[in-house]
């Protein structure tokens, strides 16, 4: 690639179509490592039988719901009983509301460069349909992750299998939870971890024990992260606490015998709130012992509806000093609490930012925080893209838009005289691949 001379000037400045055109080529030559996905087995993928309804369901259905869709419409989408001109009939003003969302571009660009459909509307559903339900067959990930995304492989979040499994090694490596561990939520949740752990919990430290028992288990089955999605159900502050504080709460825990435990709650809701901090901050204490990073969801929530305050990045600064040992990869930006996250890559030797799900929630935010990151912090502290899908066309769609974005904002960055040219590829090497395989290598931990 052509070096460009360094100006003086470290101001953004449009860049010239040329230049631009130049790293979209060279970017879109790279190898990714995705650093979050949630897909589907192949083999679930194929059993399935997705259709067009299926991909929209993520996360498209969404940001239709935002638009006016009724919930109870939306559950009927999928639904083949249902002939499909109906359901699409009362899908479509919705779509056409939301179809420019960063949602709406990913499902697009997968529609149109996978299937060959350009405009989605009442005289292409069936094709679509049909095309869709004709990829569900062996091969497909090869075709979609490997040759059309160029995705090595990724880091994979399988949460629907309740006990860990290990996924396919030619497109995954696997990160696991503990957050069943940590926070419980009644006695009858105790009684189902001494099933899956074989571990009697009838006290604080017996609880522990089977959250290592879990941990050596899903080792077994190639674990490479610990990952955490508690965001959805309280706040992400942790704080140190006793050990006589949390088996006060364990005790109460025990003879909890609520059929279902507590669902999304703020934080001032949490009725064992002293457990959970003091078993988190015992998951990062296992996460030391074995050189495990930590992944933790912060931001926005998926769905249409949560606690998004619960969320915010900053609540997690305690433990990025009482754990230096500990790598942190922060997701999704903290959007929208984007400059909370970047004070926090920035000072933190531990703390990595990760633009898994960033550039479909919103590309134009995912390309100002980009810019922004790269002046604040070192870049090899920025994990550039993770699918975060459950169906392998879109986690390409989204691959797609962030090689874009990653080349806008570069391009911008060489026109400034931030950068040369040959500096931007360096940065989009490191952004795409290098960054998420160091620290999610292929090869097991153990």
């Amino acid at each position: 690639m052509q070096r460009r001379s360094f100006l003086s000037s470290t101001l953004a400045a449009p860049a010239a179509p040329a230049l631009l055109s130049d790293l979209r080529k060279e970017i879109g030559k790279l190898d990714i490592v995705s650093s979050h996905e949630h897909l589907l087995w192949e083999d679930e993928r194929i059993k399935a039988n997705a259709g067009l309804f299926t991909l929209i369901s993520h996360y498209l259905l969404n940001d239709a719901v935002s638009a006016g869709l009724p919930p109870a419409t939306a559950k009927t989408l999928d639904d083949s009983k249902i002939p499909l001109p109906d359901r699409w009939a009362s899908f479509e003003p919705f779509y056409r509301a939301a179809r420019f969302t960063g949602y709406g571009q990913a499902f697009r660009i997968a529609m149109k460069d996978i299937y060959g459909i350009a405009d989605l509307n009442a005289s292409t559903v069936e094709k679509a349909e049909t095309a869709i339900r004709a990829m569900n067959r062996p091969g497909l990930y090869e075709e979609i992750l490997h040759r059309r995304a160029k995705i090595l492989y990724g880091v994979l979040d399988d949460y629907w299998h309740g006990d860990p499994m290990r996924p396919d090694p030619r497109f995954f490596v696997l990160a696991r939870k503990l957050d069943w561990f940590i926070a419980p939520g009644n006695a009858a949740a105790l009684k189902n971890m001494e099933k899956a752990t074989g571990v009697s919990i009838s006290s604080l430290a017996g609880l522990k024990a089977a959250m290592e028992k879990r941990l050596e288990q899903s080792l077994a089955q190639g674990m490479i992260a610990i990952k955490s999605t508690l965001a959805y159900s309280r706040e992400i502050r942790y704080n140190e606490v006793s050990e006589t504080g949390a088996e006060r709460d364990f005790e109460a825990l025990a003879k909890d015998a609520r059929a279902t435990p507590p669902g999304a709650r703020r934080f001032t809701e949490r009725p064992y709130r002293n457990l959970e901090d003091h078993m988190f901050h015992h998951a990062m204490r296992l996460a030391e012992a074995h050189a495990l990073p930590v992944q933790i969801h912060t931001g926005t929530l998926a769905g249409n509806a949560g606690w998004v305050e619960n969320t915010r990045p900053m609540h997690l600064q305690n433990l990025f000093n009482l754990y230096p040992k500990v790598t942190f990869d922060l997701f999704h930006i903290g959007y929208p609490y984007v400059d909370e996250i970047t004070v926090l890559g920035k000072i933190f030797p531990n703390v990595n930012v990760d633009f898994c799900w960033a550039h479909i929630l919103s590309p134009s935010t995912a390309r100002r925080a980009l810019s922004e990151m790269l002046d604040a912090m070192p870049y090899t502290k920025i994990l550039g893209f993770g699918g975060d899908y459950r169906y392998a066309e879109l986690t390409y769609a989204h691959s797609v838009m962030a090689r874009e974005n990653i080349a806008m904002v570069l391009a911008n960055k060489v026109a400034g005289g931030w950068c040369s040219e040959s500096d931007a590829f360096e940065i989009a090497k490191a952004l795409l691949s290098e960054n998420a395989a160091r620290l999610f290598p292929r090869k097991s931990r153990r």
